[in-house]
């Protein structure tokens, strides 16, 4: 049996330079980094329309994704990517504010997917443990409707003992996203 050649190999997986820095080591880490500042352009290219006019691009930049996002298929789409990776490297202090932006964004989002697996850990506990978890989050936010509240977890335990849909399992999270935190 002949024994392939590529058995256990692998690739050392090296990091792309960002763009900004001051000098490259070789011709690939500066295509590496060229590409790495064509992506960050498409990546916004993805994001709605409302996102991108959040970010306060300049104009022409803001044109040129929004032309982006219109285009079907095509060797078109490749020369506006391009362009727009090109835009981006000729103005190096907006690559950096908009990876900055993007990042606050990112944070952000982790903020609200935390807040909201939080409003689900206390609807499934209260849903579960009944008096006791709504009396402990009583205690914690006590602006909250204890009578409304005490009617939806029956309701969603009674739903759950007949395998129908959660409904008002969602009602409670709706009213827990509802209050001021």
């Amino acid at each position: 049996m002949v024994r392939p050649r590529n058995v256990n190999r692998t690739k050392a997986s090296t990091e792309v330079p960002d763009w900004e820095q001051e000098e490259f080591q070789s011709r690939t880490q500066i295509k590496k980094a060229a590409q790495a500042v064509t992506d960050l352009g498409e990546q916004i290219a993805e994001m709605s329309e409302t996102d991108i006019k959040k970010l306060q691009l300049p104009s022409e930049f803001e044109q040129a994704i929004l032309l982006l996002k219109t285009m079907d298929k095509g060797p078109a789409i490749k020369r506006q990517k391009l362009f727009l990776g090109k835009y981006l490297r000729q103005n190096e202090p907006l690559i950096v504010e908009i990876k900055d932006k993007l990042a606050e964004i990112e944070a952000r989002t982790k903020q609200q997917n935390a807040h909201f697996q939080q409003l689900e850990k206390w609807r499934d506990r209260m849903v579960e443990e009944g008096d006791d978890a709504l009396a402990e989050f009583l205690q914690k936010y006590p602006q909250a409707d204890r009578q409304q509240l005490r009617q939806w977890i029956r309701n969603a335990q009674k739903e759950r003992e007949g395998n129908k849909p959660p409904k008002s399992a969602r009602l409670i999270f709706k009213y827990l996203r509802g209050l001021e935190w």
